[in-house]
């Protein structure tokens, strides 16, 4: 249920991104907003997502639409749920804790990053049996293999390999802004930190009460490295790893829950995925932040839905912003979708309040297109673009 007084002043996700943006320092609005090169994937995701038209009807009985979604082994009361995003934790203090107890208070799954600064563990408890874990897979194995040790034991169901990330990126802006990991406070920095004093103030008593912010699922491969050279070369060997078919395969025979496989756009890929045994694919160009030149999830979606057929788990993500692009996603072929940047911002923005609020109009919105398209049933959707 909407509160009417946050609605009156964040009645869109496009109202607490602004907000957001806003309250930010530079460094940090520019690690979130941007994509990378000069953001042509990023628009080419927002872009082709627009353009997806889908035909009402009129002429029908109005009936209550079945909203809630069969996934995975588990049924979900809205058709999205929460993306990981890596250093969720800079956007605003504790975004990713609060996230995940507005997932499980919904009945949305949660998905924790292996680069949350938040402990797998700890978001586990948080989020509850509607947990996923995302992993980065490292290039040492012994690390890989203790990442899906420590999710098993934590209870997590579902693991997220993440597979688009066969080198670290160079991002222009981060670059130019001196944003890095641990953050360096070098005059630049401590220039924007001051523009905007209620992140200042936040991160202030976060860090008062639990030091710098760190990556704690990370933190047991880095016990006993006395430089921040040694800490860097291993953080590297999570986002510098090329998977293979046969490390996925390693990993299938590991874990025993559901796996699902994160970075799908090649309907190759998919089909070996599938034939690996892996339970669901998340069909992703990163959010535009890997490879610029990468087509939008909407450009491939269909096609891999047809080679796959209809009854095998596709979930999507990238420039989702309201309902209606939700729904425009499940009509070409997704089973459901996920959102990262929409619910960062609406913490940033709001607070603690943001998250559940921003949960909430997502809901209403699903909710009202599905009953101006006349449509009860998801399924009922690809019969609905306008070819």
């Amino acid at each position: 249920m909407v509160d009417p007084a946050l609605d009156q002043k964040f009645p869109s996700i496009i109202d607490m991104e602004k907000a957001a943006i806003r309250r930010m320092p530079r460094f940090i609005r520019d690690y979130v907003r941007h994509g990378i090169g000069r953001g042509d994937g990023l628009r080419r995701n927002r872009d082709d997502l627009r353009s997806v038209q889908l035909m009402p009807r009129y002429l029908n009985e109005l009936t209550e639409p079945e909203i809630s979604v069969d996934l995975l082994g588990r049924t979900y009361a809205q058709p999205f749920g929460v993306a990981p995003v890596g250093a969720g934790g800079a956007v605003w203090p504790r975004s990713a804790e609060v996230l995940a107890d507005a997932a499980a208070a919904r009945k949305l799954p949660f998905i924790a990053s292996t680069f949350a600064v938040a402990g797998l563990e700890s978001l586990r408890e948080h989020a509850g049996d509607y947990g996923w874990f995302q992993l980065y897979v490292s290039s040492e194995s012994e690390y890989r293999d203790d990442l899906i040790r420590r999710a098993e034991k934590a209870g997590y169901d579902t693991l997220v390999v993440t597979i688009d990330i066969p080198v670290a990126t160079r991002r222009d802006h981060d670059t130019r802004n001196q944003f890095e990991y641990p953050l360096r406070f070098t005059p630049r920095i401590m220039w924007d930190i001051a523009q905007c004093p209620a992140w200042g103030c936040a991160n202030l008593r976060q860090f008062l009460s639990v030091g710098m912010p760190k990556f704690p699922t990370l933190e047991p491969y880095l016990v006993g490295l006395k430089t921040q050279a040694e800490r860097a070369e291993v953080m590297k060997t999570f986002v510098s790893c090329p998977v293979s078919a046969d490390q996925l395969r390693a990993i299938r025979d590991k874990w025993k829950g559901k796996l699902v496989v994160k970075g799908v756009l090649d309907v190759d890929e998919a089909r070996l995925c599938r034939d690996i045994g892996v339970d669901g694919l998340v069909v992703s160009n990163h959010g535009g932040r890997q490879l610029e030149a990468a087509p939008s999830a909407v450009a491939v979606l269909p096609t891999i839905r047809e080679a796959l057929g209809p009854d095998y788990p596709l979930i999507v993500d990238g420039g989702v912003r309201i309902g209606l692009d939700i729904l425009r996603y499940l009509a070409l072929g997704a089973d459901f979708v996920l959102l990262g940047r929409a619910f960062y911002y609406a913490v940033a923005a709001m607070g603690e309040r943001g998250a559940g609020h921003a949960m909430d109009i997502l809901a209403a919105e699903v909710d009202c297109t599905m009953r101006q398209l006349g449509c009860r049933y998801y399924n009922d959707l690809p019969a609905r673009v306008v070819r």
